[in-house]
């Protein structure tokens, strides 16, 4: 056991003699200036913002697309309702209406992922996110007053 903690302690130290080497190794003969600074973190920035325009438009296009697909669904679901009892007509009437204001609401939240800043994405994404998937659940429980087929 003596032999393998001094082993160990070998190891340890050769590796803690090796970072100054490999530290040192990436340090650069230039000088670091205020202009190199200014350009690299312009640069930094920049991609940073070319990556979030990025990942908006992804994510517009992909909730667009579910947003008409949900659209399709409600269509559909409005077909069905001449094939529920009197009662049931009722309360899927009822939660169409509810589906349209969500939907709806939805929509406003998908128009807002464009004009999203990079500093309110994550926020304008998050409630985007929220509508769609309360959405979801609104078709779910009015799919629910179906008649079993």
């Amino acid at each position: 056991m003596k032999n393998y903690v001094g082993w160990l302690w070998g190891i340890v130290g050769i590796g803690l003699l090796t970072i100054p080497v490999v530290v040192t190794a990436g340090v650069s003969d230039k000088p670091v200036t205020g202009d190199t600074v200014i350009r690299e973190t312009q640069e930094a920035v920049t991609a940073t913002k070319d990556y979030t325009i990025q990942q908006k438009d992804a994510f517009q296009r992909k909730v667009q697309t579910e947003l008409d697909e949900m659209q399709v669904r409600i269509k559909q679901l409005r077909g069905q309702v001449k094939h529920a009892s009197a009662e049931a007509r009722a309360d899927i009437q009822k939660a169409i209406g509810e589906l349209e204001k969500k939907k709806d609401l939805a929509n406003k939240k998908v128009k807002a992922i464009h004009s999203a800043t990079a500093s309110s994405w994550e926020q304008v994404k998050s409630k985007a996110e929220a509508a769609m998937d309360d959405l979801r659940d609104s078709l779910t429980r009015a799919r629910s007053y179906l008649p079993s087929r």
